[in-house]
């Protein structure tokens, strides 16, 4: 019994090492950051230790676009380099994999509060949330995200306590506010949940329906973060939001919120299980539909649909909808704060990806389904560690089998974080000798290149070149390159291909490769003898 005590005890300090260590599963291969967009976090980063100011040169690259106007994440990351005296270039990865395992324990806390009852679905959830690979990466990577996913967590936990609680008011709404600077997309589903939670509880009440105090903060929250979040994209003339505008698809997004709003209240308002059918299964059959036909006939007219590797993490997937079904049966029976915040959890992130399917089969869409997915996550691991619980509630050695198989599962996943190369054709990682190669570029004159999306965007996010993309389909296609201009490659093209996201990979021929190299002039060569990076340059 000692013995069991104490493994409880540590259960928790386990787990969050855990998801502390997955998350630095990039490190075996670069202490770069993970992901490419965090070059810009680090670009930045660099830029306030040096200046110790947001009043960046017009002449860097991250003056360009959106970045420094949503500096949180890379202002976090200056203040603990310099509080902790370590380098950002080797180190922001390791900082930002501690937000994400906060992260993690935020959620942990949240389901204690909702179903204090039950220790294992806690720790069942929590570890949904820690080895799944997609939230892995969404809330592990070097990219706003990563503290979105923790500043959402702080709301979702005060949430439920800000009755007649000054401090957690307060929490809510700064965590709110804070992700307006944070990341557009977060905030929007932010905001979608408060609005669908306040709305759920509101109509979840015996009528007539009195407002109270606290019902009133929470109508002006709702209509203040949104207000705020308009004026500060508008003035900014944020481009990634104008599919929210109302010269677009403003009020079809509006209409299938309305819709699936009106499906909230009623379930908010029932006191019995979902169904005693087996409707749960038609989540996963309709996702298996779905992910077999962008298989064959990708949705997204221009972007590849996944490699065939992916059945494996998507069955796991797959697995985990039955203790979640069962979650769901239980959760969302009970009257009350918990189902209404459940439900908006739910059903505020499928409200975008719906109309992101309604709206077009572009680009954006594929933008928006992908980002909003991991926003459904934290309510599925919380209805996985309910259901987890029940199914084996009362039974020792079952639970203790079942723990291990949960790990194995959620663990089967983690190829969506750091096979993605193989899996989606977008390499994440970024390598020490890529840094170098730029570097030296921007040492020895190279002012503009071009090459692939990757190696392009390493040298403008990092050193301010100008990179453009699109050499791999001018040397497919046998286009002549402009005279008296650089241009760099590297050498696997020919393997594993050239990176155009989101357009996928783009495979050469070795002969076409090295009728190139041969008219021009090589300045630069560098890198493993696998994958080298060679700078020529023609004419």
């Amino acid at each position: 019994m000692s013995i069991y005590r104490s493994t409880k005890m540590l259960a928790v300090p386990i787990l969050i090492l855990a998801a502390f260590s997955v998350r630095l599963i990039s490190l075996q291969w670069s202490p770069l950051p993970y992901n490419i967009d965090g070059l810009s976090e680090l670009r930045i980063t660099q830029e306030i230790l040096s200046s110790q100011h947001f009043d960046f040169s017009q002449a860097s690259s991250v003056d360009e676009g959106y970045v420094p106007d949503m500096p949180l994440l890379a202002l976090l990351n200056a203040f603990l380099s310099s509080a902790l005296g370590i380098d950002p270039v080797s180190n922001t990865q390791l900082l930002t994999a501690l937000l994400g395992s906060i992260t993690v324990l935020l959620f942990l806390l949240i389901f204690r509060q909702h179903f204090p009852s039950t220790n294992r679905g806690a720790l069942a959830s929590a570890l949904v949330l820690a080895l799944t690979g997609s939230f892995v990466f969404s809330s592990g990577c070097v990219w706003k995200e990563s503290l979105a996913f923790m500043l959402i967590a702080l709301a979702l936990h005060s949430y439920p306590l800000r009755t007649n609680n000054l401090p957690h008011r307060l929490v809510l709404t700064s965590s709110l506010l804070l992700l307006i600077f944070t990341h557009h997309h977060s905030a929007v589903v932010a905001f979608v949940i408060l609005t669908f939670a306040v709305l759920f509880e509101l109509s979840s009440r015996p009528r007539p329906l009195p407002l109270t105090r606290d019902d009133h903060f929470d109508i002006v929250t709702v209509i203040t973060a949104w207000a705020l979040a308009a004026m500060y994209y508008k003035g900014i003339s944020l481009p990634y939001l104008d599919y929210l505008s109302p010269d677009t698809d403003l009020y079809l997004y509006l209409a299938v919120a309305f819709l699936l709003a009106l499906v909230g209240i009623r379930l908010s308002r029932r006191d019995r299980p979902v169904s005693r059918a087996p409707l749960g299964l038609t989540v996963p059959l309709a996702g298996a539909f779905v992910m077999l036909l962008n298989y064959y006939h990708p949705l997204f007219p221009g972007i590849p649909g996944p490699a065939s590797l992916i059945a494996v993490p998507f069955l796991a997937y797959l697995i985990l909808v039955t203790p979640a079904w069962e979650g769901a049966r239980f959760a969302l029976r009970r009257l009350g704060a918990t189902k209404s915040l459940l439900l908006a959890m739910l059903l505020g992130p499928l409200s975008l990806i719906l109309f992101a399917f309604l709206r077009a089969n572009d680009a954006t869409s594929h933008l928006i389904i992908y980002r909003t997915f991991d926003f459904v996550m934290p309510a599925f691991a919380l209805l996985v560690g309910v259901g987890f619980a029940l199914l084996v509630r009362g039974r020792e050695r079952l639970g203790m089998a079942a723990s291990v198989m949960l790990v194995v599962i959620c663990a089967s996943t983690l190829p969506v974080a750091y096979q993605s190369q193989e899996l989606f054709g977008v390499e994440n990682q970024t390598y020490w000798f890529e840094y170098d190669a730029v570097e030296w570029f921007s040492e020895h004159g190279v002012q503009s290149y071009a090459s692939d999306q990757r190696l392009s965007e390493t040298g403008a996010r990092l050193f301010d070149l100008n990179g453009s993309r699109g050499l791999p389909y001018d040397l497919r296609e046998g286009i002549a390159l402009a005279g008296a201009s650089f241009y760099a490659l590297e050498t696997d093209w020919n393997s594993t291909g050239a990176q155009e996201f989101p357009f996928g990979v783009v495979v050469l021929d070795q002969s076409r490769i090295s009728a190139v190299l041969n008219d021009s002039s090589v300045f630069y060569v560098g890198g493993p003898t696998e994958s080298q990076i060679v700078g020529f340059r023609t004419g």
